[in-house]
């Protein structure tokens, strides 16, 4: 794994995606001199689930080291030209959907994957003999690789490419052979990490133990995947930004093994630890272009608003205007009823209704008559002054309240209650003709404040800005008020709610909210309305209407002569909120950086159920007598690349000591480059006098599965025995 590098900014703790999984430069085709076809210089294949890595075994390092993957455009016929094998593939993402591989976990399935795989790497070693590969091969396989495979990998070297022998050894045994000179004779426990499985391999005397072999099916791949759903969750407004190849950068580069997984996750919890040591992935991101619209566009787009907005807001109102006329027309039946002396009707209407008297009944109507005048007028114009209820009342009759100033005394029982009904339309009558004083004053006084603000604009522009402005904010700062008002009602003992009880028992016990008279006559004045206001749960929804309409009115003015309001409201439309747009385009880990390599020993993290490295080591070596567990805890070998994670080496030192009897010693090695030294163990085991090849006679006479059993091989156990 490369070490992190920041991108020099002023927080050391920035980086960016240096896109290595992604910038990838095809693979050269190398010569190939008559030197090596006469020699038979064997060929050394590192066979990876992850990398293929491929040379001559005089080669110091490999020549080829490429993704094994396969990439083939799905309904061509030139497969020369459309498939793309590692590091052909320029940008994986993009053919990401296309992708093949021959392993299935670990294990080589298909062959013709694998032959596609082969052919370029024959290619690219330059060999040009006709027909045939006529080089010795020298093959990794996987632990405890299936008889039935390599019959298969065999069958394809020697009968398609027809290369003279070959030899299998497991990728962890040679990691060992090259690290420990005395490795054919040593006992040693080898912990092999790799893209898809991790394995615990004992090996007694220099020769693998298959028997107590174990394998745990987590690796690299689980650990990028893991990545990747953790950043797509957390991020979704990134999804697409965070793709698979720099998931598995971050996990590369930013990661690192917890020593105590569940202490460190206690410190990631302080807000100074998280500061310190979190880093901050920058995203690529596009800067918005400037606007290039002309001043005759921009204008023209500023009255595209405008009209959009007073749009919207007649369809509001006419809307309103249709549910208070339907709501009208039933109070007024209800009205109805009364004057046709249909008392009983009327009452069982009241209380359907919600209202307890004629007096609250008639309250409500004058409202939502005010309410629809005040509507009207805004949708037809202030010079609009009757409305049809108005015009159906004046055609009506006259009506006669000739028994209202006449005493109870020289009034029979039905003159009495002929008396209570004409005292009843009377207050109805009387508060129309007040209603519609009030509904001419208030006009008059809004013409003449439009015409003073009209002419104010004219005179001192910016000073009737400025006042526009500070309507709004009065508006704005009154609608949260009466929002801070329902919220303490809630409150059973906040100061608004005590005041209300106290009203809401002075008028139960038939007082006026001053404590003055004892006659119920709340609701007959204008300044009741106030009261109400006061013990009303909802806080004056006529009011809260008004306001919303001046405010509408207000912004709207506002949307029409001043730019700067248009910014205000296009940003918030647009965003929501403010905030800091670099911060926005970054990818903050944190707890990730420990909890994705916590795989290793918590498989159970993504649902696997297996036990971890911790747990599998110390049943692998409770299968050995004590003596042999001593000898095998000396020589703890770690290679792959999982083992790569800073603090992995005191991490399984620390999980060794809890399982161990106490002072026992015990000593953990690791690969010097867990990446390639399963290659250099290859190249170094070819080149000794101990190789062990099948030759095609052995592969004909003894069938594709047969082994020769070697020091880095697996055990061969013929099927059937």
């Amino acid at each position: 794994m490369a070490a992190n590098v920041n991108t020099g900014d002023e927080d050391a703790n920035i980086f960016r995606f240096q896109d290595l999984y992604l910038k990838t430069k095809p693979d050269e085709y190398y010569d190939y001199p008559d030197s090596l076809r006469e020699n038979k210089m064997p060929i050394v294949i590192d066979n990876g689930a992850c990398n293929c890595r491929v040379g001559w075994a005089f080669d110091e390092n490999p020549r080829l080291q490429f993704k094994n993957v396969v990439a083939k455009q799905r309904g061509r016929k030139d497969a020369d030209t459309s498939t793309q094998i590692g590091n052909d593939i320029s940008n994986i993402e993009v053919v990401r959907w296309l992708l093949k591989t021959q392993f299935d976990r670990n294990i080589v399935t298909h062959y013709d994957v694998q032959e596609v795989t082969f052919d370029y790497i024959f290619s690219h070693l330059g060999i040009k003999t006709q027909g045939m590969v006529d080089h010795p091969i020298v093959l990794t396989e996987p632990l405890c690789n299936p008889n039935y495979c390599r019959q298969l990998m065999s069958e394809l070297l020697f009968e398609c490419y027809h290369v003279p022998k070959v030899a299998y050894g497991v990728d962890s045994l040679f990691s060992l052979y090259y690290n420990q000179p005395k490795a054919a004779s040593t006992d040693a426990i080898i912990l092999s990490s790799g893209y898809q499985a991790t394995h615990v391999i004992p090996v007694i005397n220099g020769r693998v133990n298959s028997t107590n072999c174990k394998r745990i099916n987590i690796g690299s791949s689980h650990a990028t995947s893991f990545m990747h759903r953790l950043l797509q969750l957390k991020y979704p407004a990134h999804f697409t930004a965070i793709t698979l190849s720099r998931s598995e950068e971050l996990t590369n580069e930013h990661c690192y093994m917890a020593v105590d997984y569940q202490d460190e996750l206690n410190d990631w919890n302080s807000l100074e630890y998280y500061y310190e040591n979190v880093h901050k992935i920058q995203l690529p991101f596009t800067p918005i272009p400037g606007s290039s619209l002309s001043a005759k566009d921009k204008e023209e787009r500023k009255q595209q608003q405008v009209k959009r907005l007073q749009a919207m807001n007649a369809k509001r109102r006419e809307e309103r205007l249709a549910a208070e006329q339907e709501k009208l027309q039933q109070l007024m039946s209800i009205q109805e009823l009364l004057e046709d002396e249909d008392e009983d009707a009327f009452n069982r209407a009241l209380e359907k209704f919600g209202y307890s008297s004629a007096d609250e009944l008639q309250t409500a109507v004058n409202k939502l008559t005010l309410s629809m005048q005040r509507i009207k007028d805004k949708i037809l114009g202030v010079e609009q002054t009757e409305d049809s209820n108005n015009q159906e009342t004046t055609c009506k009759e006259e009506p006669v309240y000739d028994l209202i100033d006449i005493p109870d005394e020289a009034l029979t029982l039905e003159q009495k209650e002929e008396k209570r009904r004409q005292r009843i339309l009377k207050n109805a009558s009387d508060a129309r003709l007040k209603s519609k004083k009030a509904r001419e004053e208030q006009r008059a006084q809004q013409e003449l404040e439009m015409k003073e603000m009209e002419a104010k604009r004219q005179v001192d522009f910016d000073g009737w800005i400025s006042d526009i402005r500070t309507q709004r904010q009065d508006l704005l700062e009154s609608r949260a008020q009466r929002q801070q008002l329902k919220s303490q009602l809630a409150k059973r003992k906040s100061q608004a709610s005590q005041e209300r009880m106290r009203i809401l028992t002075q008028l139960a016990h038939g007082k006026s909210v001053s404590g003055k008279g004892q006659e119920d006559t709340f609701g007959l004045n204008d300044d009741d309305w106030n009261v109400y206001k006061a013990i009303n749960k909802e806080a004056g929804d006529s009011d809260s209407e008004a306001e919303q309409d001046k405010l509408a009115e207000v912004e709207q003015l506002l949307a029409e002569y001043d730019p700067e309001f248009q910014k205000e409201m296009l940003a918030q439309q647009q965003v929501g909120m403010t905030f800091d747009l670099t911060e926005y385009y970054q990818l903050h880990l944190g707890v990730e950086r420990i909890r994705v390599p916590e795989l290793l020993f918590q498989p159970s993290m993504i649902g696997v159920e297996q036990a971890g490295i911790a747990e599998t080591l110390e049943y692998v070596l409770s299968r050995y007598p004590m003596d042999v567990q001593n000898n095998l805890v000396q020589n703890i070998f770690m290679t792959g690349g999982n083992t790569m994670y800073p603090n992995m080496k005191t991490r399984l030192d620390k999980e060794l000591l809890a399982m161990r009897p106490f002072q026992s010693a015990f000593k953990i090695h690791t690969a010097n480059n867990p990446l390639l030294d399963s290659w250099y163990g290859a190249r170094k085991w070819t080149l000794s006098q101990n190789v062990c090849y099948i030759t095609k006679a052995e592969y004909e006479e003894k069938g594709g599965e047969y082994l020769k059993e070697h020091i880095t091989s697996n055990t061969f156990v013929p099927t059937p025995k």
